[in-house]
């Protein structure tokens, strides 16, 4: 059974001069922020299905993704994207775009996956100012694919924020950024950007123009969210976005001229494939499938044989759990980004514990998954903690570690969730071991930021108060004039991850120490109990 959560949610009559209609009907399905959930879900298998059956019923048939496949789980960190990239050749993948993930791997290595890709990659707003080769420099801006006399555009937009939501020193050469995504200018370099390329599609003759944007729909992601693309551009007729985990049916947005725009989501690790249709009428329709009833054995079995060749150490049981160690609520409102929870304890005493610092800070977006009651396996640590990165510590004074929480805590709301939506979420936002503090929400943030994300002071009053250090059994005071330990990851400390520039310079004890997740598994198996670890432990209060 095919479930289709909504049939034609969005239909978009276009009067363009010139525009040559279909001769036949035009199907583009899309994925996006898969995360390596390949059997998650819909999964690949019944995804190839249902493509390949529309292909052998119609003529104009692709798929496409808006970014985020390489990285998000075991299958994805365990084979640097490699698996990923042979199972999106085997899918047929004809256009993708770059999600903020694709990066984390380095450029070195992003290179080497494309290079093994048998799809087409494209990027609207990628620039390159260094000295070496770019790794887009065989990207097109834009892909035009012409159905029968009919061309569609398909332009890829990458978030600006790319630069610090994925490992800042990959976009740099000697301590300078060399890559950038149009970023300045509150959006507007962005949006003119992507406005010069869809004027020159339709110069070319294009009579539809897709965008596969990786940008957001939700307001925390302004100015650079898939909305605010639409209200200041003209020319286009359907976003496809991702990087929100969103999932929207498929609603009309008034674009700069007050013309609709399809704007369409389909969440994350495959809840939904979408399918949009160009008909012979010129109209558009977008849906969203989450149930097929067919499987592709092909897809189905390359699934298995790569979790055979895992299942081996990934499957060794290394504990038990009586309750789960989380990173959501009960309706899977990511709280790890703008809220303690216990999973966020017990990861930051981890690192803690086995760097021996005074205090550890993990960034609640490098903490993936929940951990639930019963067995542990490597495979659920691995899943806490995907990316690979490797650890260390420095020094850093007092004003140092003040100035770090409150750039993490500068989007905490006193609230973190309304009306089922987040509120606050930050990837940056800090899980810590070793320190209590409380963030004064009704206190606006007073962080500063370069075009780039990249902090670079605090102007006024700070939200971050009473911020006590564990000495001993005992929690005192910070000292801003004193010289603390800090462990966390290489991102969080040297590599200016999430835009946290405060550790970089500081003098390194451990450069290049062991991966998290050896870590995070190291200090799973010494704990005899984990009953402190029921609740969260008031760490950090929020008012």
């Amino acid at each position: 059974m095919k479930k289709i959560l909504s049939l034609i949610i969005a239909i978009l009559i276009l009067t363009l001069s010139g525009c040559q209609q279909p001769k036949e009907d035009i199907y583009i399905f899309y994925t996006g922020d898969v995360h390596c959930g390949i059997d998650s879900n819909l999964g690949y298998p019944a995804v190839k299905a249902l493509v390949d059956e529309t292909k052998a019923e119609h003529s104009n048939v692709l798929l496409v993704d808006t970014g985020d496949y390489l990285q998000g789980g075991m299958v994805g960190s365990m084979s640097r994207g490699s698996y990923i990239v042979d199972l999106m050749n085997q899918m047929h993948y004809d256009l993708v775009t770059f999600g903020n993930h694709e990066f984390d791997y380095d450029m070195d290595r992003l290179a080497e996956l494309m290079e093994m890709a048998d799809f087409d990659f494209i990027a609207t707003n990628a620039r390159y100012s260094g000295s070496k080769t770019s790794v887009f420099a065989d990207v097109p801006t834009y892909v035009i694919k012409e159905f029968q006399g009919t061309k569609v555009a398909f332009l890829g937009v990458l978030t600006p924020e790319t630069l610090t939501s994925s490992t800042p020193v990959y976009f740099m050469e000697d301590d300078a950024f060399v890559y950038d995504f149009y970023g300045e200018n509150d959006g507007k370099n962005l949006f003119e950007q992507v406005q010069k390329t869809v004027d020159e599609v339709r110069s070319k003759g294009a009579d539809y123009v897709i965008v596969l944007s990786h940008l957001g729909s939700e307001l925390q992601y302004a100015p650079y969210d898939a909305v605010t693309l639409i209200s200041n551009t003209t020319g286009i007729d359907v976003v496809i976005d991702g990087h929100s985990h969103s999932v929207v049916y498929g609603d009309p947005y008034p674009n700069a001229a007050g013309e609709d725009v399809i704007l369409t989501s389909t969440g994350t690790k495959l809840e939904n494939l979408g399918e949009l249709i160009i008909a012979t009428d010129g109209t558009i329709s977008t849906m969203l499938i989450s149930e097929y009833d067919k499987q592709d054995e092909e897809i189905a079995n390359s699934i298995a044989t790569i979790y055979d060749e895992l299942g081996v150490v990934l499957d060794e049981k290394i504990g038990e759990l009586e309750f789960p160690l989380v990173i959501s609520d009960e309706n899977g409102i990511r709280q790890i980004r703008s809220r303690e929870t216990n999973l966020g304890d017990f990861c930051a005493d981890a690192l803690r514990e086995e760097l021996h610092t005074d205090i550890a800070i993990v960034n609640g977006g490098g903490i993936r998954k929940t951990i639930e009651a019963g067995e542990v396996t490597y495979g659920n640590l691995l899943d806490v903690m995907p990316f690979g990165n490797t650890t260390g510590s420095c020094y850093a004074t007092g004003q140092q570690i003040l100035d770090a929480l409150e750039f993490t805590s500068r989007s905490t709301d006193a609230l973190y969730v309304f009306e089922d939506n987040a509120v606050g979420e930050n990837g940056a936002f800090s899980q810590v071991s070793g320190l209590r503090y409380t963030i004064d929400t009704s206190i606006p943030s007073g962080v500063l930021v370069d075009a780039n994300g990249m902090f670079i002071g605090i102007e006024g009053e700070r939200r971050v108060k009473d911020v006590m250090v564990l000495e001993g059994d005992e929690y005192v005071p910070i000292d801003p004039e004193k010289t603390y330990t800090v462990g966390s990851t290489d991102y969080i400390l040297f590599k200016n991850g999430d835009g946290n520039t405060v550790f970089h310079d500081c003098e390194r004890i451990i450069a290049n120490g062991e991966t998290d997740v050896d870590l995070l598994i190291r200090y799973f198996q010494k704990q005899e109990s984990f009953e402190d670890y029921r609740e969260v432990q008031n760490r950090i209060i929020i008012k």
